[in-house]
């Protein structure tokens, strides 16, 4: 085999398609849907993004200031979006925008492919040494858009009162 057929069959087996999957990513979410339910989904997608976390972590920082700084890095680098932490009386947000979740695995399919970020930010938190009692948890605001992810970092107990009134 010549040089530049090597270096061609090298090439088309080692760059990233990224956009070449995304079709297979949509079929899959609707056949796993319809097989599995939405709530495991959830599930699955939480702890596929803490494995992701544990992965790549966030290093020897020790402030939220600082996590929405290795965040913006890590998530431009793999064009996931961005990430802003507002701080609250209560509570702290994650907004997270510009997901490509919609484009991966449309926008049916937020409900439950949303979780991904919540449990790589969930991982990221502990990181920073956060216990179990914090929590984070993503909160639905209908006056916000799709592309737009909030998820609330609280005390368990808030989302408890939250659930039971």
């Amino acid at each position: 085999m010549d040089d530049s057929r090597s270096a061609t069959s090298y090439f088309d087996q080692h760059r990233p398609r990224v956009t070449a999957v995304i079709p297979v990513l949509k079929a899959m979410s609707g056949e796993l849907l319809a097989q599995v339910g939405e709530e495991q989904l959830r599930a699955l997608f939480r702890a596929t993004g803490v494995q992701i976390g544990e992965s790549y972590p966030v290093g020897k920082i020790e402030r939220l200031g600082e996590l929405e700084q290795v965040a913006q890095t890590w998530l431009a680098a793999n064009d996931w979006g961005w990430l802003k932490i507002e701080h609250h009386e209560d509570a702290v947000d994650f907004v997270h925008g510009d997901s490509p979740l919609v484009a991966w695995f449309g926008e049916a399919a937020m409900g439950w492919s949303s979780a991904l970020f919540e449990g790589l930010y969930a991982a990221w938190i502990r990181q920073l040494g956060a216990d179990e009692r914090l929590q984070l948890r993503q909160v639905r605001q209908a006056d916000r858009p799709v592309q737009e992810l909030r998820y609330r970092l609280s005390h368990e107990s808030r989302f408890t009162q939250q659930a039971g009134g």
